[in-house]
């Protein structure tokens, strides 16, 4: 690896492009031969005193045994990524060092925390920088503009199976946070689960976490929807051979190109640097979280407290920025919360988080017939409170809609 730090101080000082390298947020400390961390270190110092990096000239005053490489394994970008993956490799043996020691000591309950933080440690180590010139990207913001002026309604994110939301949110875009809340039983995961495939459809890579039902019974419902059997036929048998082959023909290929993974590793995920771990592992492109309240919070240590779900919510909304990817999760609402116009944004359990975070919060709640509920934009950053009617029904498994009226009386 010394040799491609050489390449990378070989870089800036050839070229004088030290900006190109900081900006990826590469630091001394991923220098791990001494001598090398020593030189970037000075370099860093003689741009903070002159205004630009040293010439090889100045370096090899100082260093007269550096050997300076004209011509370099790959571009800078590669090199960059290399020093970040070093840099990941050596904080990951380094932790689990830790977690070996401590485990030996003192068991799982010392060494689990210790991981946790090695693997949130190692997810953030390499992010790479986010700050963006306003005052220079007029023309890349104008060509987005021009692309909505001349595509009105175009979706600008991954559909979510609903044209009502669709509407609402153009599509579930990167960075967003979208809380699904509800009573129980009010098919809160249900429709969580036709936007993970509509997205898939779409072409993402959905990645859901489940604390509210077990895998077995999420593939059921899945399964009901894409072959139009209800899902209690699928675990009982009592299939006509109709639906028996419909069921064949669904099944019996993949279902598409890119993976749809559920993760039945619920300790594993139960906490924010869980999930993190879980994203650097699969790159998803949209996360799904169902029972988010269920998450246990590092900073607290407690779960299904209201500090815990604050620092919860909050944690998640970082989750979608620092990845820039859609995050979407579920949480429950309660009813002594719920008044006289029934869900509202002061509906949600125990923290007021949930809303303040959420790019857009949408309660589900159910009426007085069966199978028919009103989908409600609770809190959004760019829609008003509103409200649609939609069924679901099992028999076959479907989603309807009522109109979508084009002036909402709002």
């Amino acid at each position: 690896m010394s040799s491609i730090e050489e390449e990378v101080i070989s870089y800036i000082a050839l070229t004088g492009d030290l900006e190109t390298v900081t900006t990826a947020r590469v630091t001394a400390d991923h220098f791990l031969d001494p001598n090398n961390r020593r030189i970037f270190e000075e370099i860093l110092a003689f741009r903070a005193d002159f205004g630009e990096p040293p010439t090889p000239e100045v370096i090899c005053r100082d260093h007269p045994g550096f050997a300076f490489r004209e011509e370099g394994s790959g571009p800078v970008d590669y090199l960059i990524r290399e020093l970040h993956e070093a840099r990941r490799r050596t904080i990951i043996d380094l932790g689990l060092n830790a977690v070996a020691e401590a485990l030996d000591k003192s068991g799982s309950e010392a060494a689990l925390p210790l991981l946790r933080m090695m693997l949130a440690h190692a997810a953030t180590a390499t992010a790479t920088s986010r700050e963006i010139d306003y005052a220079a990207s007029g023309v890349q913001r104008l060509e987005v503009y021009r692309q909505a002026k001349d595509n009105p309604g175009e979706l600008l994110g991954i559909p979510t199976g609903f044209r009502f939301l669709d509407k609402v949110t153009l599509g579930v875009q990167p960075q967003q946070m979208i809380v699904l809340t509800g009573l129980a039983k009010s098919c809160k995961t249900t429709v969580m689960l036709g936007m993970t495939r509509s997205a898939y459809d779409y072409g993402a890579r959905p990645l859901l976490i489940s604390f509210e039902m077990p895998y077995a019974e999420i593939a059921r419902r899945l399964d009901g929807f894409l072959a139009k059997v209800n899902p209690k036929k699928l675990q009982t048998g009592e299939l006509s051979p109709k639906e028996w082959r419909a069921l064949e023909n669904a099944l019996s290929g993949p279902l598409g190109e890119q993976p749809y993974i559920v993760t039945e590793d619920r300790a594993g995920a139960m906490t924010l640097s869980g999930i993190q771990s879980k994203i650097d592992q699969l790159s998803p492109s949209v996360v799904f979280i169902d029972g988010a309240y269920f998450l246990h919070d590092e900073i607290s240590r407690e779960s299904q407290t209201p500090i815990a779900l604050t620092n919860i919510s909050r944690g998640l909304k970082k989750l979608a920025l620092n990845n820039d990817l859609p995050v979407v999760v579920t949480t429950q609402s309660l009813s002594h919360k719920v008044g006289a116009k029934g869900l509202t944004a002061n509906s949600l359990g125990y923290t007021s988080a949930w809303v303040q975070d959420a790019d857009l919060v949408v309660g589900m709640e159910a009426t007085d017939e069966d199978f028919f509920y009103r989908m409600k934009v609770l809190a959004s950053r760019n829609a008003p409170p509103q409200e649609h009617l939609i069924s679901i029904s099992w028999e076959p498994p479907q989603f309807e809609e009522a109109e979508i009226e084009e002036a909402l009386p709002y």
